[in-house]
C-alpha cells in the first residue's frame, strides 16, 4: 500500500513515529505533517498568509521514508501533500495518528488527528484516524493493532466516511476487547483558569463507563478498543423532511 502518514502533534512526535515503524514493513509510506503541535485545530485549513513546506532532512529512524512537513494546520499538511507535493499520485490510504489522548465522540468537532483524515476522505482517499490513551503504556500497542488488522480495518471504508479508532490503554492487558460503534457526545468539565498570557481551556471529559449508552465514549471508558465509521455528511433527515412540509414566504 501506499500510506500518507500525518497527525495534529507534529511531524516528530513519537506516536508518528510508532506508526511509521509498525506499516514500513511491506508499504511504501508517505509523511507530511504540521511543523509543530496543533491540538484542537479540527478540519482548519490556512487560507490567508503564505502555506511554508520544509523537507526534513533528518530521517532518524525512518530511513527511507521521506518526511514534509508545513507551518499549518493537519489538514493542511495533508491536503498539500495530495494536492501539491504528490499531485497525480494515488494513495491507497492517509493515517493520521497515533494521538497521545483519545478522540471520541464530539472531540472529532476538535481534533486536528481526525480533521487530518478527513480531508484525506474529502479528496477520496480512503482514511483513518488513531488515538491512544498514551499515558498508559505508550503508542506501541496501537502501532501493532493498526499494522496487523490493516487490511481489515480499511477493505470496506466507503466513500465520505471516515475510520476514527481508539484504544483506552497502551497496555495489553488492560484491553478487554473490540467493539464497533457509534459516535456518542463527550462530555466534559470545563473552565477557563487566568494566566499571565490570557485565559486558557483547562478541564477532563466525564467518564461514561457505567452509562447505558452504546457509543465508543461508553465503550472506551469501559476499557475497549473502539472503530467507529464517521460519515461526514451529518445532516438530519428528521429535521429535513420537517422543514421541507413548512410553507415558507419570501
Amino acid at each position: 500500500m501506499r500510506i500518507l502518514l500525518s497527525n495534529d502533534d507534529g511531524y516528530e512526535a513519537p506516536g508518528l513515529l510508532a506508526l511509521a515503524k509498525a506499516l514500513a514493513p511491506g508499504n511504501e509510506l508517505h509523511i507530511c505533517a504540521p511543523a509543530e503541535e496543533r491540538s484542537g485545530a479540527g478540519h482548519g485549513l490556512t487560507l490567508r498568509g503564505g502555506l511554508v513546506w520544509q523537507h526534513a532532512v533528518r530521517h532518524g529512524e525512518l530511513p527511507g521514508v521521506p518526511r514534509e512537513y508545513v507551518h499549518g494546520t493537519p489538514a493542511d499538511a495533508v491536503k498539500f501533500a495530495l494536492e501539491h507535493i504528490y499531485r497525480g499520485v494515488k494513495f491507497d490510504l492517509v493515517v493520521s495518528g497515533i494521538n497521545s489522548v483519545l478522540n471520541l465522540g464530539t472531540d472529532t468537532v476538535y481534533s486536528g488527528t481526525f480533521g487530518a483524515a478527513e480531508e484525506g476522505t474529502l479528496l477520496g482517499v480512503p482514511s483513518m484516524a488513531v488515538s491512544v490513551r498514551a499515558k498508559r503504556g505508550g503508542y506501541d500497542l496501537a502501532a501493532e493493532f493498526v499494522a496487523k488488522n490493516l487490511e481489515k480495518l480499511t477493505a470496506d471504508i466507503p466513500p465520505f466516511v471516515t475510520l476514527n479508532v481508539n484504544l483506552p490503554s497502551g497496555i495489553r492487558e488492560e484491553i478487554r476487547g473490540i467493539k464497533v460503534t457509534p459516535l456518542g457526545h463527550r462530555k466534559y468539565e470545563d473552565y477557563y483558569e487566568d494566566a499571565p498570557e490570557g485565559f486558557r481551556l483547562r478541564g477532563c471529559p466525564v467518564d461514561r463507563a457505567d452509562d447505558d449508552a452504546d457509543d465508543d465514549c461508553k465503550w472506551s471508558d469501559a476499557g475497549y478498543i473502539t472503530l467507529t465509521p464517521v460519515r461526514t455528511s451529518v445532516s438530519d433527515g428528521d429535521m429535513l423532511r420537517a422543514l421541507g412540509e413548512k410553507r415558507w414566504e419570501l
